[in-house]
């Protein structure tokens, strides 16, 4: 089981962070800190694997603190959370070497993704006892994919952002849903929604059934395919 540590100076988000790491397995939280003074101590305390990282702070600066772990050789890895959308925050924060940087707010598609990529990262670490090219490679790429990627080459007419949305409902339950449920849940229309959720059949991340609904005609529903 790994250890997360979540700094998040708002309780509210700390909260949703928390549900969010509890919803994927092979994680568990160790405590949440508020403060920059808090985190110094619980980081130290508890050895957490992984250390989910806000930038800002009462009384200082995430990125900041990246530079104390380095100087103090804290060993834990960062996945940067937060707001700040400079490309300054960016450019510091994979200088200390990052493992991800999610803006807020945060997809729970995005989020699990990269929970599991860190995850898989972990799990090769653990197992190799010898380094090929190849596994380098692997290491060092940080892009989150999982199957097909997301962003990549969509077809004309597919926003990924607009595609991540639908994704996000449908991780949020396991039943089926209709197009026309869906296009109500985030207020599109019907055609768009149907649109994107038979792209992301047909890209493997979405499976359908027919039902029947109450005047006997079949309707295509949908739900996110589950790992096995």
């Amino acid at each position: 089981m790994l250890k997360v540590l979540i700094a998040e100076d708002d309780p509210r988000i700390a909260l949703l962070h928390q549900n969010m790491v509890q919803k994927i397995p092979g994680f568990e939280v160790v405590s949440i800190a508020n403060t920059i003074a808090e985190l110094q101590e619980y980081i130290a305390l508890m050895s957490p694997d992984l250390l989910l990282l806000d930038v800002y702070f009462p009384d200082g600066n995430g990125i900041d603190f990246l530079g104390w772990m380095r100087q103090n050789n804290v060993t834990t890895d960062v996945i940067l959370i937060t707001a700040a959308k400079e490309m300054a925050s960016l450019e510091k924060s994979l200088r200390y070497g990052v493992f991800d940087y999610l803006i807020k707010p945060i997809m729970f598609y995005r989020f699990s993704a990269s929970l599991e990529k860190y995850r898989a990262y972990k799990e090769n670490v653990f197992t190799q006892e010898e380094l090929s090219q190849s596994k380098v490679d692997e290491f060092l790429n940080k892009t989150v994919q999982t199957g097909k990627p997301l962003h990549v080459g969509l077809p004309k007419g597919v926003d990924g952002i607009t595609l991540e949305k639908i994704l996000s409902a449908l991780n949020h339950h396991e039943s089926y849903f209709s197009a026309s449920e869906i296009a109500d849940r985030l207020g599109i229309n019907r055609t768009t929604a149907r649109r994107y959720l038979e792209y992301l059949v047909s890209s493997s991340k979405v499976e359908v059934d027919s039902l029947y609904g109450s005047v006997g005609r079949p309707e295509r529903k949908y739900r996110l395919k589950t790992t096995e």
